[in-house]
């Protein structure tokens, strides 16, 4: 199943995707799970899987995109996952993920513009996988983690690189203002087959300027699940964030930071593509 959240005639709403258009299902089950979060916690994915073969409600082009779960407790990241984002690799990597955490304000959904500060216009991109937490759990073992995954979904895991150097700290510059994009449904985990064999193309403008695949990762979605929960409790809803190959604008010896007007998408190969104009604020 193809799953979001939008905002139909000024109303939140969350539903499925299907070829012929998009089937509310807030309509139909919201006065018991009044969002998609909601139908997470109860387990009631087959609720949805119920409806998924009614007619739509909606064009996909009659609706606005919201984040995939708006409401989500726990948005984390794992930086510097790659070779590419690793300065020393005669270590053979790091030996820890490295994970911090951000906040729902700083993404854009699909088609909503990426901002970049006038204080501060060193906007970078990222594109990662997402993985979505559907059963909650502390010291999940690897080898279950899988199984508390429901899904997958794409983020573009967008930087103020010159404010990211103002202290030792990410957050700061991880959480201005939609410097990151988020979406633009959740693919359920049935639909991918292998989450380590999914392929990461990020476009500016139309030119490839990322492209890799999610087998270079030093730490799989398992190991991160595992790691994660030893520290706190995952709950539905939960986002992972799983790290970006080589390509962002950091890498570059003559920087050249996202522009006003410019065009981003993001492809993660059996999910979609995430896309986001350029403003300056």
């Amino acid at each position: 199943m193809k799953l979001l959240s939008y905002v139909k005639n000024g109303r939140p709403c969350y539903g499925l995707i299907t070829p012929d258009g998009v089937v509310n299902a807030s309509a139909r089950l919201g006065q018991t799970y009044p969002s998609l979060r909601d139908v997470l916690e109860a387990g009631a994915l087959l609720d949805l899987q119920a409806i998924a073969a009614e007619p739509p409600d909606h064009a996909i082009e009659e609706i606005e995109f919201d984040l995939p779960i708006p409401n989500a407790l726990k948005i984390l990241c794992a930086g510097r996952n790659y070779p590419a984002y690793h300065e020393v690799q005669a270590d053979g990597g790091p030996k820890f993920p490295s994970i911090f955490a951000r906040l729902a304000h700083s993404f854009a959904p699909q088609g909503q513009s990426l901002q970049v500060p006038k204080a501060c216009p060193s906007l970078d991109y990222e594109c990662e996988l997402v993985a979505v937490i559907g059963k909650g759990g502390s010291h999940i073992q690897q080898d279950d983690a899988l199984s508390h995954v429901m899904g997958y979904t794409i983020m573009n895991e967008g930087t103020v690189r010159n404010w990211s150097k103002a202290g030792t700290q990410n957050f700061p510059g991880k959480n201005f203002d939609r410097c990151g994009s988020l979406g633009p449904w959740i693919i359920t985990e049935d639909e991918i087959a292998d989450p380590s064999l999914l392929h990461i193309t990020t476009r500016r403008n139309g030119d490839i300027v990322q492209d890799g695949g999610t087998s270079q990762m030093f730490f799989d979605i398992p190991y991160l699940i595992s790691h994660i929960s030893e520290f706190l409790t995952l709950a539905p809803g939960d986002m992972i964030a799983t790290g970006s190959p080589g390509g962002s604008i950091m890498g570059s010896d003559h920087p050249n930071w996202l522009r006003d007007g410019e065009d981003m998408t993001f492809e993660i190969s059996g999910i979609g593509v995430l896309r986001n104009p350029v403003t300056v604020t």
